[in-house]
């Protein structure tokens, strides 16, 4: 049960405002005064004496400082990041450390370090913080909290913080948005209501249908497949009952390449090829040279060097379109990818510096650039895109959105940015799948059921948002964005990968475990994130093999269907594959071998002959060793009479049993 908890952070545990905002890199009272917060905050080891720091500008956050310290070994490391007024932004601290599993603290001790932390980092108008959600893994608790505003949530404000469960310090932190002294909150005036304010959402595209693809590398096979979802940056302004689009940021990247060289090969004189080596072969005649795929480019880049120019070239194959080859081209400044059939350019990452003043190109004129040159590269394909969007800030930046049968498919795109220095393009790239099948979207429901079925499994209300306008405004809409997506003609939830969606959030309380034997056991293993899935525990019904396998792999082992899951176990030789029996009642003995290779111990145990029984009973000889070491481990202990009971099915009580041992001595 997720559980939201205010607190109070009072004025005087407020040291942000101590700190001045630093003008330059070079003032060293600015870097003492910081130095001096972060070390109030945060204890620094005296082992980390090395000591450095750097600043840069950021486009949201203005001016940032980030302060470093290691070891002389560089085996333990503190990070803090801090903005021009003082606020400490995220902190990471890294030591090597060998353990996990069940930590010496709960997790209510962790949450009030977490509480206690925040409490010095964040400035007073962010003083209302509430638990959003928390979970555990094998070293820390993670918490995230929510920051709220007159009452109303701050959209996308979110603080994560990781409590070490063994000491109960902070080992990192990170706020991906702070209150600026400049923001101004609107206070809830008038406003319209929320019946206007759905329809004025479902008007605006805050629901959408739209193709999506997953490519999965098991089947090696590229799927798309039809779905609603929630545009996680649409609100609606409750003065106004118009749409505004929360502040979003862009990061183009390029593709740097080493040279791949030439190759020269002696053919063997009895080489055959198999069936699927031919069919590669085949697919790769008719290729470019890489000459040619210069020639192919400098037709469409204005000023592109000439192939003896070449820092480096290689030539891949596409994962999910099979048959389809790239040149991936580099200059000293610049690198371009071209389609090694087609000679399409498929993109262009401008590394070199601009010159001139930014601002001095209008967004009018750089569009015109963008539209000239998309023309001139894929120009047939500029046809079959809608314009979805822009950055109006340095540099422009415009995407162009594939649409099918009257759809978007998001998954392929142009985007193109324009530097507003210069006027040249900065960066260009198209994705686009040219041999995939579209299904029909005839008979899909209407975008307001659509709507209707997201409300029912999410909070749609008042909260505040950042617009792309850098402005605050109280509106409308998700609080959390769902994180799934609707079959538009069954209206089942869909998971990233179009299955069946499922619910990944850990399991930490039970209603019927109160006064039983194993209660302490079973509550301890929730507060470090291990679980089995139910609103009850169920402690004295038998326990499955998926279900013990899924136990002591909790941490993980929810983002994996079950194929996926037991191909893991597989690969770390936990489980072999013709033992795998997901749905049949678990012995004793297989959940001591699980639980043996678990440790690692797989090789040590399987010659039982020179291990002695240590239970009253007879042990099967194939797990002669695992009881022995599980027993001398103190794993399984075996029941009050000393018998190992090696055939006999496990409770569910008894695997947390196991599950809490293993995990305590691993």
């Amino acid at each position: 049960m997720k559980k939201t908890i205010s607190f109070i952070i009072t004025a005087t545990l407020l040291l942000a405002s101590a700190v001045p905002a630093f003008a330059a890199p070079g003032d060293s009272k600015e870097l003492e005064q910081a130095i001096q917060k972060v070390k109030s905050v945060i204890d620094i080891s005296d082992e980390a004496s090395i000591f450095d720091y750097n600043t840069w500008d950021d486009p949201e956050s203005g001016k940032m400082l980030s302060l470093n310290w290691n070891d002389k070994n560089y085996e333990k490391s503190y990070n803090v990041s801090m903005n021009e007024e003082g606020v400490i932004l995220s902190f990471n601290f890294y030591e090597y450390r060998e353990g996990g599993g069940i930590g010496s603290l709960t997790r209510e001790q962790g949450q009030k370090s977490a509480e206690a932390f925040l409490s010095k980092v964040l400035p007073a108008s962010m003083k209302d913080c509430r638990l959003k959600d928390a979970n555990s893994n094998d070293m820390c608790f993670s918490f995230t909290y929510s920051c709220y505003v007159n009452g109303f949530p701050v959209a996308g404000m979110l603080f994560s913080i990781d409590v070490d469960k063994f000491t109960g310090k902070v080992s990192s932190y990170y706020g991906n948005s702070v209150i600026r002294k400049k923001d101004v909150f609107p206070a809830a005036g008038e406003k319209i209501g929320e019946d206007k304010a759905r329809e004025a959402f479902i008007g605006g595209a805050g629901v959408s249908l739209s193709y999506n693809s997953y490519y999965d590398y098991e089947k090696r096979e590229l799927r798309v497949y039809p779905a609603f979802s929630v545009g996680g940056n649409v609100f609606v302004d409750v003065a106004t009952g118009k749409i505004v689009e929360g502040y979003r940021s862009y990061y183009p990247y390029g593709m740097a390449t080493k040279d791949a060289g030439g190759m020269r090969v002696e053919m063997a004189a009895d080489a055959s090829l198999t069936p699927e080596e031919q069919k590669v072969v085949d697919s790769v005649a008719g290729l470019m040279s890489k000459e040619e795929a210069v020639r192919a480019a400098a037709a469409i880049v204005p000023g592109l060097p000439s192939a003896s120019k070449l820092a480096g070239a290689n030539l891949s194959s596409s994962y999910e379109e099979k048959g389809r080859y790239y040149w991936h081209l580099r200059f000293d400044n610049c690198s371009v990818t071209v389609d090694a059939k087609s000679g399409e350019l498929t993109s262009l990452y401008n590394y070199s510096e601009p010159g001139g003043k930014e601002g001095a190109v209008s967004e009018d004129a750089a569009k015109k650039t963008a539209m000239d040159f998309i023309k001139k590269a894929v120009g047939s394909k500029l046809e079959k895109t809608v314009y979805s969007e822009r950055m109006s800030r340095p540099p422009y930046t415009f995407t162009y959105v594939r649409e099918v049968n009257g759809i978007p498919f998001p998954g392929n795109a142009i985007s193109i940015s324009v530097d507003s220095a210069s006027g040249k393009i900065s960066y260009y790239n198209l994705s686009w799948y040219d041999s995939v099948d579209f299904p029909e979207i005839s008979g899909a429901m209407a975008v307001g059921d659509a709507f209707g079925a997201f409300a029912a499994g999410g909070k749609f209300d008042l909260l505040y948002t950042r617009t792309d306008k850098d402005k605050i405004a109280l509106a409308y809409g998700f609080i959390d964005a769902p994180d799934y997506s609707l079959d538009p003609f069954t209206g089942s939830k869909l998971g990233y990968d179009g299955r069946p969606y499922k619910e990944r959030r850990p399991v930490d309380s039970y209603g019927d475990i109160s006064g039983k034997w194993y209660e302490e056991t079973v509550k301890s293993l929730l507060d470090n994130g291990y679980y089995l899935e139910g609103a009850d525990f169920k402690g004295g019904a038998q326990i499955t093999q998926e279900e013990f396998l899924r136990y002591m792999h909790s941490p993980m082992q929810a983002y994996y269907s079950q194929d996926e899951f037991y191909s893991m176990l597989e690969r770390n030789k936990i489980v072999l594959k013709e033992e795998k029996a997901p749905d049949s009642a678990l012995v004793r003995q297989d959940a001591a071998k699980f639980a043996i290779r678990f440790m690692g111990l797989d090789k040590a145990a399987k010659d039982g002959s020179i291990f002695k029984n240590m239970f009253s009973d007879a042990v099967a000889p194939d797990y002669a060793g695992y009881a022995a070491l599980a027993k001398s481990l103190g794993v399984m202990q075996g029941d009050t009479a000393g018998n190992f009971n090696g055939g006999k099915t496990m409770t569910r009580a008894e695997a947390a049993a196991v599950v809490f041992n293993l995990l305590k001595n691993n």
